[in-house]
């Protein structure tokens, strides 16, 4: 199975998870204080780092990327997951939140969904971030973007991801 770095496509994420095996050093995984967001201003508005709790298992944005903002519509800066709008995306990324905390291993996720109309289309990684060294307490995740030009009309034929133009970021 081909690593992480050799999945992603995105230059910025690339250079991101670089930077995290970096800070990771000879641990699993780095906490959330080696990670200083001076070293990657490069990547900061397409940042989002997630606390986790536990029984139930629920998440937290403590920081939601300007550039999810943008595209999304709506900040979730000190909101719940559970207050995510679009329902499928809500359990999309729930799912791969609880995956990636209960393998304790990032996870490179490519999304092409369509919610609320609109079509999302993206490349994503989310890192698990760890105080002690073993139990993941928080998620940093990065996002690249991928636009679509033509949103859905209400009453039409739903257009496909492959006739849509695209326009990458």
């Amino acid at each position: 199975m081909p690593s992480i770095l050799d999945q992603l496509e995105s230059p910025i994420l690339r250079r991101f998870f670089q930077y995290y095996q970096e800070k990771s050093g000879s641990r699993p995984m780095p906490a959330r204080g080696d990670l200083d967001p001076c070293d990657f201003a490069y990547a900061l508005g397409d940042i989002t780092l997630v606390d986790v709790a536990y029984d139930p298992l629920r998440f937290r944005f403590r920081l939601d990327g300007s550039r999810h903002v943008d595209r999304f519509g709506f900040d979730l800066t000190g909101r719940w997951l559970d207050d995510f709008p679009y329902p499928e995306m809500r359990q999309a990324i729930f799912d791969s939140y609880r995956e990636v905390v209960e393998a304790a291993v990032p996870r490179r996720y490519y999304r092409d969904l369509q919610s609320e109309g609109r079509w999302f289309r993206y490349e994503t990684m989310i890192l698990p971030l760890s105080e002690d060294g073993n139990t993941v307490n928080m998620l940093i995740s990065a996002i690249s973007f991928h636009d679509l030009k033509i949103p859905l009309q209400p009453n039409e034929a739903s257009p496909t991801p492959d006739n849509l133009n695209l326009v990458e970021n």
